[in-house]
């Protein structure tokens, strides 16, 4: 059985971001305490904590046959040797796989660790009449993805933080 889970540098790069969009709330409610910048920040802090938690449990296993995505809305397992149908799904920031079969759908994104590895292993076991959807998949695509989506997070991270102290700052 092998299991992939989410990209660790992705997950570190997500407790950072939790942890300065923690830094931005204390300081903003610090800095104006009304009820309604207290409520954008525990909006914004729940929807973060349960993206992390969201990655910290999401896990895709594969074994023999079958591959078996487990998060937190549940587990899904779908056979390879049925799949009917892959469709790839071209985020900006990532790449989602949707294999599908007659009954059932699974989507797996590239923010798991070795995504390519999972891409090569499902083009060697799926049927012959959809291998040709998987050859959308580049190397550099997946890269480039996993660039822009660290972009992104480091970018939020800085712009919480440099908020957050110009927010205790200029009390």
């Amino acid at each position: 059985m092998t299991v992939y889970r989410i990209n660790r540098k992705l997950l570190y790069a997500m407790v950072f971001l939790f942890v300065s969009s923690l830094f931005f709330s204390f300081s903003f409610v610090a800095r104006d305490g009304s009820g309604g910048s207290a409520a954008i920040c525990a909006v914004l802090t729940v929807f973060l904590l349960y993206n992390l938690a969201s990655m910290l449990i999401s896990r895709v296993s594969v074994d023999d046959d079958e591959v078996s995505l487990k998060n937190l809305m549940g587990s899904k397992s779908i056979k390879m040797s049925e799949l009917e149908e892959i469709g790839i799904v071209n985020l900006r920031w990532r790449v989602i796989l949707i294999l599908s079969d007659p009954h059932k759908f699974v989507f797996i994104s590239s923010m798991y660790g070795n995504f390519e590895e999972f891409a090569n292993m499902l083009k060697e076991n799926v049927p012959d009449n959809v291998k040709p959807s998987l050859d959308k998949l580049t190397h550099k695509m997946i890269k480039r993805k996993k660039m822009f989506l660290f972009g992104l997070m480091a970018a939020g991270s800085v712009f919480f933080i440099v908020s957050g102290f110009y927010n205790l700052l200029n009390r």
